[in-house]
């Protein structure tokens, strides 16, 4: 039975805006597509992706990570420094899966984030919103100093809160993710598209009740 909901944070309950405000600041559509790539893809040669990995795992200062920056894309610097100096400006909640968090919590279960987020971001983007007072506990990256899809990040949130696996149901919008917990024994739902996130919503809205009887 299903007594714990764990939800992922970042493109599940936090949505990120940064693109469209550098459309909005004079960028190119392509121009940003490079501007992205270079920052946060995937096998970019000499990319940032790392920094970020390390920034979630509290290895880096924001200091050292905002000079890596400015360093490699002098040309971005004025956009860059809004990006570093404004988080709140291009975080928002994502409403389908933050209102799920109330429901669960009145049909009986305990809810749980398990996320990779730097301790900066962290501040900014969750711990003002409603949803972040109405759960039972979290593991962050930055404070465990490991991340997901890694065997013991999903440990130390089980173990911390004497979770078991069957009872857990947790929500992620990477496959990577879902996947290493399913190894775990923990059932999930992979929220990767507009279509996947209204069938998770619709699947959390039909749980039954927790029986918190003897």
């Amino acid at each position: 039975m299903i007594r714990n909901i764990i939800f992922d944070v970042g493109y599940v309950l936090i949505g990120y805006s940064w693109k469209e405000q550098f459309l909005r600041f004079g960028f190119s559509a392509e121009e940003v597509t490079q501007l992205a790539g270079a920052l946060f893809g995937e096998g970019v040669p000499d990319g940032l992706k790392p920094f970020w990995e390390k920034d979630d795992c509290g290895e880096v200062t924001d200091e050292e990570i905002r000079a890596e920056c400015f360093g490699r894309y002098p040309e971005y610097r004025r956009t860059l420094e809004w990006f570093f100096d404004n988080p709140s400006d291009w975080a928002e909640v994502l409403p389908d899966m933050a209102e799920q968090i109330p429901l669960m919590k009145e049909k009986g279960y305990r809810v749980y984030l398990l996320s990779n987020y730097s301790e900066r971001l962290w501040n900014s983007h969750v711990t003002g919103q409603p949803f972040y007072s109405r759960t039972d506990g979290e593991a962050v990256s930055y404070a465990e100093h490991c991340k997901k899809p890694e065997e013991r990040f999903f440990r130390i949130l089980l173990d911390r809160y004497g979770l078991r696996s069957e009872e857990c149901l947790f929500l992620d919008d990477r496959r990577d993710n879902t996947l290493q917990a399913e190894k775990l024994g923990i059932r999930t739902i992979t929220l990767d598209s507009p279509d996947a996130r209204r069938e998770g919503a619709k699947k959390l809205r039909e749980l039954d009740a927790v029986c918190t009887g003897s």
